[in-house]
């Protein structure tokens, strides 16, 4: 009986070894997405406008100007005029809008 796995524990060793290496590769695929800090950027800049209220008006007069050339803010022409002056993502460009209209300007669409 020893000998039927004799050939299953030179088997162990190969096999820990990729699933080990299948574990590492993925961690290195994933490892990127994981760390970039995503968050940072839009929680950031919606501390830096509800500190400064100036900014807030600013950025309301943009959407205005936004809104009087026939788009909304909320198109993907619009969040991409907001995204280019402020030079951020149109990810991020989505969450400040929403939150400076909510707060600070509720005419603007």
């Amino acid at each position: 009986m020893t000998n039927r796995f004799k050939g299953l524990r030179k088997l162990r060793p190969p096999l820990l070894f990729g699933i080990l290496s299948l574990g590492v590769m993925a961690a290195l695929v994933a490892g990127a997405s994981l760390l970039r800090p995503t968050q940072a950027s839009p929680s950031g800049l919606l501390n830096v406008v509800k500190r400064n209220p100036d900014m807030a008006e600013a950025l309301c007069q943009e959407f205005h100007t936004i809104n009087a050339g026939g788009d909304s803010v909320y198109s993907a022409t619009g969040l991409e005029q907001v995204a280019t002056s402020q030079g951020i993502t149109t990810s991020d460009a989505e969450i400040l809008v929403t939150y400076v209209v909510g707060l600070y300007c509720p005419a603007v669409t």
